[in-house]
């Protein structure tokens, strides 16, 4: 169900970017397919390599021998396990290397993808739920959920469905950011109104998770010092683009 969805989630990623394609004309739909195709590689890479990075005391025996240790990673290559953060920035930089490859518009295809980028997660989420992974803590309220036969969680525990939580809150971020790319407003940018948004979510959610390999420092989980960082470069995009509108703007007066 896990990979069902990520197709799913795919193909929705890529019927949202077309069709805003198609509806702003400035990037053809090809090259948006083609550079979706790109984002999808670095996307698959990235997310393993974080998903290793950050499980490296969980999944490395030091008391066994280098060859046994290659051969287990080989196995976790090939099996479950991502970090979506590495996924988002393997797919930037296959989107990246797509567009300076071809000499397509890089700016604006962000803009074009960027709403998408969230109902593919949502998607993603979903198929976390479905698996039992990224699980949240114990919890006894309403709307807990009590995994059977779960793989990753734990068994016959309420647990907080939190993957449902950020799966809601992901449609809700590409409702929004969908609306921003049709309306065009020229003082926003989408992509630091994505990061902003996601990293906040996401830094919130964390506290909720309850699945151990996910890396702590300094009581702070991985992904939470990733969206920190995140949330930095999002707002440095968002005075960028003010910057840049309040210059052309005297330009224009002058």
């Amino acid at each position: 169900m896990y990979a069902l969805m990520a197709v799913i989630g795919g193909a929705a990623f890529c019927l949202l970017s077309r069709l805003l394609a198609k509806k702003r004309g400035t990037v053809p739909a090809e090259d948006i397919f083609y550079m979706s195709l790109y984002a999808g590689i670095g996307c698959l890479i990235g997310a393993k390599l974080l998903y290793l990075i950050v499980g490296v005391d969980t999944y490395w025996f030091p008391e066994e021998s280098f060859s046994y240790n290659m051969k287990y990673w080989t196995l976790l290559l090939t099996s479950g396990g991502l970090v979506f953060y590495g996924g988002l920035i393997g797919a930037a930089l296959g989107a990246v290397r797509y567009c300076v490859h071809f000499g397509v518009p890089l700016k604006e295809s962000v803009d074009t993808v960027i709403p998408a980028v969230p109902l593919f997660h949502a998607f993603g989420r979903i198929g976390c739920f479905m698996a039992g992974c990224c699980y949240g803590i114990e919890y006894h309220g309403a709307l807990s959920v009590t995994f059977s036969n779960a793989i990753a969680a734990p068994n016959g525990v309420p647990l907080l469905p939190v993957q449902l939580i950020e799966a809601a809150g992901d449609i809700i971020l590409t409702v929004l950011l969908t609306v921003l790319f049709l309306k065009a407003p020229k003082n926003i940018s989408l992509p630091g109104s994505y990061l902003t948004c996601y990293a906040a979510m996401r830094f919130i959610l964390e506290f909720f998770r309850g699945d151990a390999v996910r890396g702590i420092m300094l009581g702070l989980s991985t992904s939470q010092w990733i969206s920190i960082i995140i949330f930095i470069i999002g707002v440095v995009l968002f005075a960028k683009k003010l910057y840049s509108v309040q210059k052309n703007t005297k330009i224009f007066i002058n």
